[in-house]
């Protein structure tokens, strides 16, 4: 007998957590939502770090499919409209192997903006139709290769994408977003964005 999709939604979401905080070294604190209606699954912020936090959607399949000798994943889900888009929400994509109970490598972690122009399929009715389609293989080239990484890399590419919101978002130089993100440093005054270059003034 099957596992029902209820079943394997939260199985996926557990190995999800798992993994998050094993790879991590337990730096990345993920919380599930209460409720679901901002179609995200887990609330991720960096132990004892409150200011900036990461939401995930995560998403998942029982099987691949073949593409001649290439493994695809391929992942269909549909959504009410409006989309929403944020830097800091995430979709977590996987195929998860029920006799392995795991993941299979690689997985991939894709910011919405990009998940959500290049992943819509068709839309209907206010019901919007989206496809994931990426191939496993470790030669693979595609618009979807820069987001794909290992499990055992999952925690690191979070904190990553966590430490680097600072500098995102607030225009500073890499080196305050990075002392910023260290432990035990405590944050006193909303630091100044770096200047704007004339280049990116006129653009």
């Amino acid at each position: 007998m099957a596992i029902t999709n209820t079943q394997q939604g939260v199985i996926t979401e557990a190995e999800f957590a798992k993994i998050a905080i094993l790879t991590s070294n337990g730096r990345l604190v993920p919380t599930r939502a209460l409720a679901d209606d901002d179609r995200r699954d887990f609330e991720i912020h960096i132990r004892r770090h409150f200011r900036e936090s990461l939401a995930v959607q995560v998403k998942t399949t029982k099987q691949l499919r073949l593409h001649g000798r290439s493994r695809v994943l391929q992942i269909n889900f549909r959504v009410k409209a409006p989309l929403v888009s944020d830097e800091h929400l995430y979709y977590f994509l996987a195929h998860f192997d029920i006799k392995a109970m795991g993941y299979t490598d690689p997985v991939f972690l894709v910011p919405s903006p990009f998940f959500h122009k290049h992943a819509v399929h068709l839309v209907s009715r206010g019901i919007i139709q989206l496809q994931f389609k990426a191939s496993m293989e470790p030669n693979a080239k595609g618009m979807w290769t820069p987001f794909a990484s290992p499990q055992a890399e999952l925690g690191a590419r979070i904190l990553e994408i966590l430490k680097s919101g600072f500098s995102v978002q607030l225009g500073l130089a890499p080196t305050v977003a990075e002392l910023i993100g260290l432990p035990g440093v405590v944050w006193l005054q909303r630091p100044m964005p770096a200047p704007a270059s004339r280049r990116s003034l006129a653009a």
